[in-house]
């Protein structure tokens, strides 16, 4: 009799926990498809409405110096950027865009001006969702400065539309989340624009050529291939990397020689309204050409790896 109680106990606890355990998977069964029903919600309230987002930064040196004796001179400098993105989505249709807007410059007591950063990008890709996170997609791009820049003796090398570079190509984008993609395209079309007479120096050389466009034109003309990809993620709660770049290779012209952008930027949240910033960016075009010199010490121009890091703090807006 005895064993029959324990016998009905152990199975009344049983019971009780069985129920139990199924009352907590149907709990989060319900938790999941509510989950899942606010998720759709939300993705069917965004969809067909544009998303915009902008970051504004300034940074700002400077440096005064009275009866030092260890020597130095007086200098400010800054870098104003702006960074915004306007993103819509509707069913499989897909169009995103950005721009981005960066100027800066350093003076040195009574020397001239130097420009440190100059640079206008607009970047826009339309796609339709084929399957599975692939996308037939459109690209276009354009890139220029704003203001004319010197080398090192003054001769003007660059200026606002010298050079400028659109570009239009049609390809696949791979986009598995909001947070990384990457587009390729076998048929892409560059225009390459130096609207500025003076870059080639008074050369009659009609081989000459600038930014890859010769001696007497105003354009040039390239079909190649093109490939573009950007990751972004949250490291930490105030960490955030973003990594963006492109390649481009010219068929009609020395294919093997590709031009490159790589841009990495990190961002070190204060609060609100200050954070620092580290930013990369990496540069390599067969048709522009950088004073150098040869084992012998010899000057020369050609093509070479540009790169150029900034790390700054300072007043960083959300609009």
């Amino acid at each position: 009799m005895r064993i029959a109680r324990i016998c009905l106990l152990n199975l009344a606890a049983l019971s009780a926990i069985s129920t139990v355990a199924q009352e907590d998977i149907d709990q989060k069964a319900r938790d999941a498809a509510a989950a899942a029903a606010a998720a759709r919600h939300t993705t069917d309230s965004l969809d067909g409405k544009w998303q915009r987002s902008g970051v504004f930064s300034l940074n700002m040196t400077q440096v005064s110096l009275t009866n030092w004796a260890a020597g130095g001179f007086n200098t400010v400098s800054g870098i104003a950027m702006f960074n915004g993105a306007a993103n819509w989505k509707k069913g499989r249709r897909a169009w995103d865009n950005s721009l981005v807007l960066a100027f800066g410059g350093q003076q040195i007591e009574d020397a001239d001006p130097v420009k440190t950063e100059d640079r206008i990008e607009l970047n826009s890709k339309y796609g339709y969702d084929l399957k599975k996170h692939w996308y037939l997609a459109g690209v276009f791009q354009f890139r220029t400065q704003f203001t004319e820049g010197f080398n090192t003796d003054g001769t003007r090398i660059s200026n606002f539309l010298a050079p400028a570079y659109g570009l239009l190509g049609l390809g696949l984008d791979y986009k598995p989340n909001d947070n990384f993609t990457v587009f390729i395209s076998p048929a892409t079309a560059r225009l390459v624009i130096v609207n500025d007479e003076l870059l080639w120096g008074g050369s009659t050389d009609p081989e000459l050529r600038v930014y890859g466009v010769k001696n007497g034109n105003t354009t040039e003309l390239e079909a190649g291939g093109y490939l573009r990809f950007m990751y972004k993620t949250e490291l930490a709660k105030n960490i955030s990397f973003m990594t963006r770049g492109d390649i481009f290779s010219n068929y009609l012209r020395e294919p093997g020689n590709m031009d490159v952008t790589w841009e990495t930027l990190w961002t070190f949240k204060v609060n609100d309204w200050f954070a620092a910033t580290l930013n990369t960016l990496l540069l390599y075009d067969h048709d522009t050409n950088l004073p150098k010199k040869d084992a012998e010490g010899v000057p020369y121009a050609g093509p070479a790896t540009q790169f150029k890091q900034t790390l700054g703090i300072g007043l960083t807006v959300k609009l």
